[in-house]
């Protein structure tokens, strides 16, 4: 029964999949692409309870993946961990035959991390499907589910799902969090007026009014945290629309739904796009009054720790937190240079809040492929509570193909282990070690 919203989804896109294939005049490219590889390595990861010490695990990661022309991926596999070293008997005797690490399989939630990417249509088609991680989705404009990430518990492994259709002057996406439990779900219907009114194709993409919902049930396996509901009305108009430059004009307002009395917010802004041959630029800057039990962006990239404690490590969850109501301010900016398929890419992006009662969150992410394709370097920051009480996550893996089908890897980071007294306890791993693939 959890899993009807996914399933309901997952029929629909199946069933308009066919007809973007016949109505779209794509190319038809329907050449498969099979891949396999195992990455393995020693591993050293926290034992997730308060004073606890540091385990030392060896890693193993299988996965296959098939690519049908440009409208089909599969690609299943997860990370084993072997128990080598264990400080705390007491744990040990709770782990799988062979040692593997029982936190990682207790709950239905964690075989969704079979699940690595599945993939139905294109991102620029009319329908679009994709399930497996998610890592910085965003919901529209950001406005109510912003750049979030579903991975960041140690122990919680889920598969999100999110699709995108267009239906006349209508765009719908959906998503959800986790297809295997009762988490995270939220939509937005997006209305181009220019569509709606007129069949000139200059004043189409111009205008537009957005409604989006999101509600999570907080409920994985055993596990329970207060439920959120939250809603928005906003929009959009072009102050100018080039070929290689956008500026938009944007609006709108939102509430929590499901605490009384109502808290709403407002904000303003202005959203910008430049393209110029292999560079895309695109930012936001808005001014937002908010405050109570509603803020904008409140199912963000930390939320998934949030909900256990809105900042730092043991304060109230975020449902029960309450905000000074003040104004603040908000920037994003986005960079991308090159393409991935050639010898050099590189993309980063960085968002922060300011909040006049003195308050700073700030989400910072970057991936850099060096030329000839064989390095390749991703880093995360995440810092929610500066000047008050910061909490902060990060990541930074590197990468190097050493030969046409031998690389080297390395990892290093913060884990939040959630406790049963909705604290958090967090720890550090780190881990490297040798994969090989094969193509055909």
């Amino acid at each position: 029964m959890t899993a009807a919203p996914f399933l309901l989804l997952l029929a629909v896109l199946q069933q308009t999949s066919s007809v973007e294939e016949v109505s779209s005049g794509d190319s038809g490219d329907s050449s498969v692409q099979f891949r396999a590889l195992l990455e393995a390595g020693p591993l050293s990861f926290p034992s997730g309870t308060r004073g606890g010490e540091q385990d030392l695990f060896a890693a193993a990661t299988p996965v296959l993946r098939l690519d049908v022309g440009e409208g089909f991926a599969l690609e299943v596999g997860a990370t084993l961990r072997f128990r080598l070293l264990d400080q705390d008997p007491k744990q040990k005797a709770g782990d799988y035959g062979g040692g593997l690490r029982r936190e990682d399989w207790d709950t239905p939630s964690d075989l969704g991390q079979l699940i690595r990417e599945l993939r139905l249509g294109r991102e620029e088609g009319r329908f679009f499907f994709r399930a497996g991680p998610l890592t910085t989705f965003t919901l529209g404009e950001g406005h109510l589910v912003d750049r979030y990430v579903n991975q960041l518990p140690a122990d919680y492994h889920p598969a999100g799902a999110t699709a995108t259709g267009y239906f006349g002057p209508f765009r719908l996406q959906v998503a959800a969090s986790d297809v295997l439990a009762m988490r995270l779900f939220a939509g937005e219907l997006r209305l181009d007026m220019g569509r709606l009114v007129s069949t000139d194709e200059t004043v189409f993409d111009r205008y537009h009014v957005s409604a989006s919902v999101a509600h999570d049930f907080g409920r994985v396996g055993e596990e329970r945290t207060e439920s959120i509901t939250a809603a928005l009305v906003g929009g959009n108009a072009a102050i100018y629309k080039g070929e290689r430059f956008q500026l938009f004009a944007i609006a709108g307002a939102g509430s929590r739904v499901d605490v009384s009395p109502l808290d709403f917010g407002g904000f303003v802004g202005l959203s910008a796009r430049g393209m110029r041959g292999a560079v895309d630029v695109s930012g936001r800057l808005e001014g937002r009054s908010q405050g109570g039990s509603f803020r904008f962006g409140l199912f963000g990239p930390s939320y998934e720790l949030s909900r256990f404690s809105a900042t730092g490590l043991s304060e109230a969850p975020l449902a029960e937190e309450r905000l000074s109501r003040a104004f603040s301010g908000y920037g994003e900016l986005r960079l991308g240079l090159g393409d991935a398929e050639n010898a050099l890419y590189f993309s980063a992006s960085a968002a922060a809040e300011y909040f006049a009662f003195g308050r700073i969150d700030t989400d910072m992410a970057l991936m850099l492929q060096l030329p000839g394709g064989r390095t390749r370097i991703t880093a995360r920051a995440i810092v929610v509570g500066l000047k008050t009480h910061p909490r902060y996550s990060l990541l930074a893996e590197l990468r190097q193909r050493l030969l046409s089908s031998l690389y080297v890897w390395g990892s290093t980071g913060t884990v939040h282990f959630p406790q049963a007294d909705g604290t958090l306890v967090r720890g550090f791993t780190a881990g490297a070690g040798v994969g090989v693939d094969w193509a055909r």
